[in-house]
């Protein structure tokens, strides 16, 4: 008699490094403290040196450069960036964990400040206590249910990136899990998703501009919400994974923006407070651009990909733009260590 058909899910491939030996390697978003418009990411392929990826401050689009090339990208990293850099490039392979890891390492040791040093450590801190109380709550909802080999450590792996409670990893939970205590990520790109069309057509910009951002941050931002509920529905009826094939391509390429992504919803947020509309505008299709890229050869071309930014002559001669965007990113991740904090 045959047995249950073979089922597919999608996990956090962070444990098995061969599963980044993608042809097309995958980018992951890299925080910065430089005074560096929209953001930065990594160009991970598994055989050979990562690349950066910065918006090019020369003109449209996005600028690919060598990790030994940080001097000629046309603005100066802080000391922050340029360690963590160093740190990056001395892997073999590499993976969103170990870019997160490295991001509170560099930080805890002082290399962004007093404050995000003192931040850096509390996250530290508690992420190895929670570490510790997902591994307890796994092994408890998969006793007696036979699975694939190490199935239980990717489960412990997506639960604990994507910022789950411990207490709210129990059978039945399901889509209640994200509802009970919701991950403090999720929160935050959830409120994205309800305030991105109201945020940026509120902004003095280029209105076509205006609606590629939307689309594609929509379409980023759904996905991501979507990778948290196809996780939280796996409590519903924990036996179901003795039947599960995992695959790992999907959700590797979610997972590796999602602090980017994150940063976008934060970014939103700054709004307000920015002494350019159109330069605010700029910023997030800069950061849009960088973690959709792709360099797959089918890939469909950008929707960003000729998006000019604006001239430095529209920006308010009272407002020091350098010093703004480098404050204006060390608040940003301060933010972003908050939310470390959080989900513990």
């Amino acid at each position: 008699m045959a047995g249950p058909p073979m089922e597919t899910l999608i996990v956090d491939p962070i444990p098995m490094r061969q599963t980044l030996s993608l042809s097309t390697g995958i980018t992951i978003f890299l925080p910065t403290t430089s005074p560096l418009c929209g953001g930065m990411a990594l160009r991970v392929y598994p055989e050979e040196q990562p690349q950066l990826l910065v918006p090019n401050p020369f003109g449209t689009g996005v600028m690919v450069a060598g990790v030994e090339g940080q001097d000629s990208l046309g603005f100066t990293l802080t000391a922050f960036d340029r360690v963590l850099i160093r740190q990056m490039a001395s892997f073999r392979t590499l993976t969103p964990q170990d870019v997160r890891e490295r991001f509170l390492d560099t930080a805890a040791k002082g290399f962004a400040g007093r404050e995000t040093q003192k931040l850096a450590r509390i996250a530290t801190n508690g992420r190895t206590v929670r570490r510790a109380a997902i591994h307890r709550k796994v092994s408890e909802l998969l006793t007696g249910i036979h699975l694939h080999p190490g199935l239980s450590a990717y489960l412990e792996n997506i639960f604990f990136h994507l910022g789950f409670a411990p207490e709210c990893i129990r059978a039945g939970r399901g889509a209640f899990a994200l509802n009970e205590r919701t991950p403090p990520r999720l929160s935050i790109i959830r409120n994205a998703l309800r305030g991105l069309a109201p945020s940026l057509n509120s902004l003095e910009g280029n209105a076509l501009t205006t609606e590629r951002v939307i689309a594609v941050a929509t379409e980023a931002l759904r996905r991501i919400e979507a990778l948290y509920g196809a996780h939280a529905g796996l409590l519903n009826d924990p036996a179901r994974l003795a039947h599960f094939n995992v695959s790992y391509e999907g959700a590797i390429r979610e997972v590796a923006t999602l602090d980017g992504w994150v940063r976008f919803a934060l970014m939103l947020e700054e709004i307000p407070r920015a002494p350019c509309a159109v330069h605010m505008l700029a910023d997030l299709a800069s950061l849009v651009q960088i973690l959709s890229h792709s360099n797959h050869a089918s890939a469909v071309r950008s929707p960003l990909a000729n998006v000019s930014r604006p001239s430095l002559s529209s920006w308010p001669h009272e407002v020091d733009r350098g010093l703004y965007i480098e404050e204006r990113n060390e608040r940003l991740i301060h933010m972003s260590l908050l939310y470390d904090i959080k989900e513990n």
